[in-house]
């Protein structure tokens, strides 16, 4: 897969302290924020803060950047001060005012929060960041129905725009919404070909609406699309762990689980890097946290990190037990419920679930943290991964490739390789793509793959 020159260019940064061969001015600055960002504690992130003489102000784009690098380690003092002055120099710009609704989304005061969101949205209607945190926190702010009727206007206004698109899909719960969602969206486009640009979110609601059989077609209408009118290369998008600060967030999920009390241990592909590597794998997408049930009180732990400024609660399917976090860095954790039956150990997802055996927590000492994981790491680390010594970028917990991975729900299974399918499609993987199709049972679409450009 090919990279972005702006992404290759940030990958260097946080990984190379280039910035210190770069003259004095904004460039410097955002370099070494990334850097240090990705490399340093929040301590030491903050201590370069200030040593620039604080948040520099006098400049809009060189500001922000400190900004959201402090709004990251969580020097909210500081950052409030700054965006108080850069308000001040800078009133139409909108940037300062959802950063500040971010930080009141962080402290649990999302009435400030979607204030400064729609505040973002009048400075900067074409904004879909804006719009997209209007919609995520109507929804924390006032009833379903209400929330509904927002997410379903920007869709139909902005119907090619991902953010919003991705807002509006992540908070659909129901068959009547996606209806609604989906009549939205086809209401306002005019070509065919704009399915590439939206099947994704509107396949994520309507699997999150209980319909993965909808979801599962229409990435098949985006792969007979992508056979059909050969569209390019296209990268499709997909979280990863690098640059979000990772290792802050098993500090401080470390130090909050901790200071509660609550037992409990880094799970699965954190485990793996956390044992393997001695720190969280770069290309993972997520921190896996686990919990045993005797210890998994589900409205204790939603309260205890809603109201923690380091952490906010993040969106989950419908139909997953789990929770839902993401660190003030960037990082998306899941917190999951371990639990015994018929002598094995397990965790669910929304369509599988894996099973180990049963299992001591000990502590490992990383970089000065006592971080917890399964004992018997190689017994633990084999059953989830096989030959697990040997890193598999391509492997996926959610399918066959897991050793001790059972199906629970075999439509929504279909659905996940059928869109395994359309990333591998977009991407010209096209080989693959038929893999995961004949996977799939779709031995008809597989062959037309197969027909095609490959």
């Amino acid at each position: 897969m090919s990279v972005s020159p702006k992404r290759a260019a940030i990958r260097v940064i946080t990984r190379v302290p280039v910035y210190r061969a770069m003259p004095k001015g904004a460039l410097r600055t955002y370099a070494a924020l990334r850097y240090h960002g990705e490399h340093s504690n929040q301590e030491r992130t903050a201590e370069f803060v200030h040593s620039l003489g604080g948040i520099p102000t006098r400049h809009l784009s060189a500001g922000m950047v400190a900004a959201r690098a402090v709004f990251r380690v969580g020097e909210d003092d500081l950052l409030t001060d700054a965006l108080d002055t850069l308000e001040g120099r800078f009133p139409e710009a909108h940037d300062v005012h959802l950063l500040r609704s971010d930080l009141h989304t962080f402290h649990g005061r999302y009435d400030d929060a979607l204030r400064c969101a729609e505040r973002a949205r009048l400075l900067s209607p074409s904004s879909g960041a804006a719009v997209s945190r209007v919609i995520q926190l109507t929804y924390r702010v006032h009833d379903h129905a209400t929330a509904d009727e927002v997410a379903v206007a920007a869709v139909r206004r902005f119907p090619r725009t991902a953010t919003v698109l991705w807002a509006a899909a992540k908070t659909c719960r129901s068959p009547e919404q996606f209806s609604r969602l989906q009549e939205a969206w086809r209401s306002s486009i005019s070509e065919p070909a704009d399915l590439l640009k939206g099947v994704r979110q509107l396949a994520t609601a309507a699997a999150r609406a209980g319909m993965p059989e909808v979801a599962a077609d229409l990435y098949r209408q985006a792969i007979r699309l992508i056979i059909e009118i050969r569209p390019g290369r296209r990268e499709v998008a997909v979280t990863r762990l690098e640059g979000r600060g990772a290792w802050s967030a098993i500090e401080d999920l470390t130090r909050v689980l901790d200071g509660a009390g609550v037992p409990f241990f880094f799970a699965a592909g954190t485990a793996l890097g956390l044992v393997r590597e001695g720190r969280p794998l770069s290309a993972d997408g997520d921190i896996d946290v686990g919990v045993f049930d005797k210890d998994f009180d589900y409205d204790a732990l939603v309260a205890l990190f809603e109201r923690h400024p380091r952490f906010r609660l993040d969106e989950v399917h419908p139909h997953t037990k789990k929770i839902g976090l993401q660190h003030r860095g960037g990082s998306p954790v899941d917190i999951f419920r371990f639990y015994e039956e018929d002598g094995k150990v397990w965790h669910d997802a929304v369509f599988v679930r894996w099973h180990n055996a049963p299992f001591p927590v000990e502590r490992r000492e990383l970089r000065g943290v006592r971080v917890p994981v399964p004992g018997e790491a190689d017994r633990y680390l084999t059953e989830n991964y096989g030959d697990w010594r040997t890193p598999n970028p391509a492997f996926d917990a959610f399918t066959d490739d897991a050793p001790n991975v059972e199906i629970t729900w075999p439509e929504y299974h279909s659905m996940h390789l059928v869109r395994r399918a359309y990333r591998f499609a977009a991407e010209d993987e096209l080989e693959r793509a038929r893999a995961e199709l004949l996977r799939a049972g779709e031995e008809e679409l597989a062959n037309m793959i197969g027909g095609g450009r490959g």
